[in-house]
């Protein structure tokens, strides 16, 4: 079973950036409550934009985890929360690399 990471990128409408925190905060901490499977849900904002920029850090244990995110609590806040935007939110789904890294002498080495 393979973990999936999915970064979203938000972008407030001009002006509602206060509303589109207060959501999110609600919904990420219901999210965490109510899907145990969801290992992190993080909402990082970028400082001093407007409109609000956020991108939020998914983190699910499979693919049937982030599926269920989808037709769970995110479709009770879906409607106020694409409101709040000023274009659709973009999603990216990421993988693990499969990289080794090292570190020797001060230097990162993939």
């Amino acid at each position: 079973m393979s973990e999936v990471i999915v970064l979203a990128r938000l972008q407030a409408k001009p002006g509602h950036g206060p509303d589109l925190l207060s959501l999110l905060s609600d919904l990420a901490g219901e999210v965490m409550d109510t899907e145990p499977e969801t290992l992190r849900y993080a909402l990082l904002a970028e400082p001093s934009s407007e409109p609000l920029q956020i991108t939020v850090i998914e983190r699910y244990a499979s693919r049937a985890a982030a599926e269920a995110h989808g037709t769970g609590v995110l479709t009770k806040y879906l409607p106020e929360l694409l409101d709040l935007l000023d274009v659709p939110p973009s999603t990216v789904e990421l993988q693990p690399a499969g990289l080794a890294v090292s570190v020797d002498d001060d230097r990162l080495r993939i």
